[in-house]
């Protein structure tokens, strides 16, 4: 259990041990009781992740935020709601979106692994790739249990443990998906490999699939194509080193992560993020969230 505390801000991290670890890369606990009421922008990540409303029982979301019109001077465009239950499933997207930080003062979540959902969601999983959905379509009435048990827990660590213990019970239900499937592992470790640029099909020719099946696997499994995985997990590159603090050469930056030149990295950038790279600078509250104008 890692404490990152601040005031005003508190966040708890956990890494669960094996088995479940094989699946949930982190279980996580926020914080921020004087977060200001406000439109904020969540990156792409490339990750699918649970999430628990500890302080109402709904969460939401918004498309279509943007911060200015369409010509200078212009009121910025109407964001469009979609609420969901307090406890949901972000999957894994390669589009930015926005969500309402009134809600984000006290929240619980986990962090999946890249094809990781199966044992939770069981063929639902290939279906959340880009979506957001509320638990109880997929768990039933046990959602609404999950969210009482870890609000019952009195500390965040306990509620982090909560939550551990929900997410584990999956795994010992019968028929349980427990293997991971090892052509998309072997795949997500060959993109992960920074001294090698490997592309789907160096994989594939790896692997002996066929690129179709290859590609069907992948994104069943991890809810992004593999072209599509791979290019938020470059612009992730991108961020982790605007993160580190170093200073930035946005040249050196696009040259380290495999871009092109360093167009083709502001034009990727801004495709995901809505943003270049240097008004992220200047704006973002912490990694991967930028408050919207207005």
């Amino acid at each position: 259990m890692l404490p990152l505390t601040g005031l005003p801000m508190r966040f708890v991290t956990y890494t669960p041990p094996p088995p479940l670890g094989r699946f949930v890369r982190l279980l996580w606990y926020y914080a921020a009781p004087e977060l200001p009421d406000l439109l904020e922008r969540v990156l792409p990540s490339g990750a699918m992740s649970l999430l628990i409303n500890l302080a109402e029982d709904e969460l939401r979301w918004y498309d279509g935020a943007a911060e200015h019109g369409a010509a200078d001077g212009d009121p910025p465009a109407p964001a469009r709601c979609h609420r969901l239950s307090g406890i949901a499933v972000c999957g894994a997207h390669a589009e930015h979106f926005a969500i309402d930080t009134a809600e984000q003062r006290a929240i619980v979540g986990a962090e999946l692994s890249p094809g990781g959902a199966a044992p939770f969601f069981g063929p639902d999983a290939a279906a959340l790739g880009g979506a957001h959905v509320s638990l109880d379509a997929l768990w039933g009435r046990e959602a609404a249990l999950v969210r009482e048990r870890v609000l019952e827990a009195k500390t965040p660590e306990e509620r982090l443990r909560a939550l551990e213990s929900a997410l584990a019970s999956r795994l010992l239900r019968p028929r349980a998906p427990l293997e991971r499937d090892p052509s998309v592992d072997f795949a997500l470790a060959a993109f992960a490999d920074p001294s090698r640029a490997w592309t789907v099909a160096d994989v594939t020719g790896q692997l002996g699939m066929s690129s179709k099946r290859f590609i069907r696997s992948f994104t069943e499994r991890v809810g992004l194509t593999p072209k599509r995985y791979c290019r938020v997990q470059r612009f992730q590159q991108a961020v982790s080193a605007i993160e580190r603090g170093e200073r930035v050469s946005w040249a050196g930056v696009a040259a380290a992560c495999g871009y092109y030149d360093q167009a083709h990295f502001i034009h990727d950038f801004r495709a995901f993020a809505g943003l270049t790279p240097t008004e992220y600078v200047t704006r973002r509250r912490e990694r991967n969230h930028v408050p919207l104008d207005g």
